[in-house]
């Protein structure tokens, strides 16, 4: 049976009590359990799943973390057992994180009579688990996870859980950026801090220090912004020629959308790019349209005010057939 849980911001503590202690009896009655988050998978995904192998493994659990394939970026805080499109073992128990569909998860017929934990914070959320957390008002799957170690253990969150929820919250977030950021959000974030994280080096590791190469992609694409004919949008545009040529990865890319997002005067920024296996994604970011509606129309999806997609098709393909949309 489905047990959807939605938290109440105003009072933060309306989960339903009974399920989240099955969930937790849950855990600690499997041995062997097996952790998920979506392709391409982000900090917000990564430092979950590297938070719960983290303290699954120190209660003694066999804990493995598949990806469908390589994140984009490297992160610092990893689950120390990744594998890529593949599992070994044969687990008691599923965990999921950041994951609103099964689309974008490696999730073979095997995995379907196996009982599934699924941690979200998508307003597009589908999937069904034994029990699922999803808020699609939080700001990241790790403020999620964060309220349920909450109220299952608060002793396993000591320093380095902490700088893994809080690394996926201003990821998510874009450093507090964004309006799914609540008094809620800062109120984990500050408790976060008080339990060893460092709000400082974890922004500093997120945005790193740019160097003039990446000042220079980033001036090359802001001098080629594209406006739509409503002044309503705004988009820009990267392939991977564009980062051959200057000498950097697409790691440098990140919170280019968020600098879109906060000097344009429009409701709608996209930022296109090319990955290097030849997809095209898009993120989308908005200050009142619903972006997360917008981008079901192309497969994607997220929340009210960002988004994305990601698909097959080449990269002018995808640009003239979503900017033709706006």
């Amino acid at each position: 049976m489905k047990n959807s849980i939605k938290h109440d911001l105003a009072t933060g503590n309306s989960y339903d009590k009974k399920s989240v202690r099955q969930a937790w009896e849950l855990i600690k009655t499997s041995d062997k359990i097996t952790l998920l988050t979506h392709s391409q998978p982000d900090g917000d995904g990564v430092s979950a799943c590297a938070a719960l192998d983290y303290i699954l493994s120190r209660i003694g659990k066999q804990v493995e973390t598949v990806y469908p394939n390589k994140p984009e970026f490297d992160f610092k805080r990893c689950p120390k057992n990744v594998l890529i499109n593949k599992h070994i073992q044969n687990p008691d128990l599923i965990i999921a994180c950041d994951t609103a569909n099964y689309e974008r998860l490696y999730f073979p017929n095997s995995f379907k009579s196996i009982p599934l934990i699924n941690i979200d914070h998508h307003i597009s959320n589908s999937l069904n688990g034994m029990f699922d957390f999803v808020n699609g008002q939080s700001s990241s799957a790790c403020e999620e996870l964060y309220l349920l170690l909450s109220l299952w253990d608060a002793n396993v969150i000591d320093q380095y859980v902490a700088e893994c929820l809080l690394f996926g919250i201003i990821y998510d977030s874009q450093l507090f950026h964004i309006q799914s950021t609540t008094s809620t959000t800062l109120e984990i974030s500050a408790k976060l801090m008080n339990c060893g994280a460092n709000l400082f080096q974890l922004k500093t590791e997120l945005l790193s220090n740019k160097s003039y190469k990446i000042l220079m992609l980033w001036g090359k694409l802001l001098s080629n912004i594209k406006v739509s004919s409503n002044k309503n949008a705004v988009w820009a545009v990267v392939t991977q020629q564009d980062l051959k040529a200057v000498g950097v990865e697409i790691s440098s890319l990140i919170g280019f959308n968020n600098l879109m997002s906060q000097i344009c005067d429009v409701d709608v920024t996209l930022f296109f790019y090319e990955t290097e296996q030849g997809q095209t994604k898009v993120s989308l970011r908005s200050k009142v349209t619903d972006v997360n509606e917008f981008a079901k129309q192309f497969g994607g999806g997220g929340h009210t005010n960002s988004a994305g997609i990601l698909c097959n098709k080449p990269i002018t393909q995808v640009v003239e057939e979503i900017t033709s949309k706006l």
